[in-house]
């Protein structure tokens, strides 16, 4: 479960960042931006991968080994990051399109 939630982080930063480093893989053939499904995609992915780490955390914090407890730790700060990126990323996005 813990390396699920932390592939699950991985991936949804992946995705959500690299709309905004390479702006041709996000494109559909027909010319069709897929911005906002990705951006959904990503949020979605990281909000589940946090959510389930911290849950995790709380509940069975005194029974988990040490190593456990920092695949988690890390799972959380993996995600809370990668949101708080893509949020401004796409904050931005907005703002400059306005």
């Amino acid at each position: 479960m813990k390396r699920l939630m932390t592939l699950m982080a991985f991936a949804g930063g992946l995705i959500g960042l690299g709309n905004y480093v390479s702006d041709g893989w996000t494109m559909a053939p027909g010319g069709r931006n897929l911005y906002v499904p990705s951006n959904i995609v990503s949020a979605l992915l990281l909000t589940i991968a946090g959510s389930v780490a911290a849950t995790m955390l709380l509940r069975d914090h005194g029974r988990m080994t040490e190593e456990e407890r920092k695949e988690y730790r890390a799972t959380l700060a993996l995600s809370a990051s990668a949101l708080v990126i893509l949020s401004s990323w796409i904050l931005f996005r907005a703002i400059r399109a306005v």
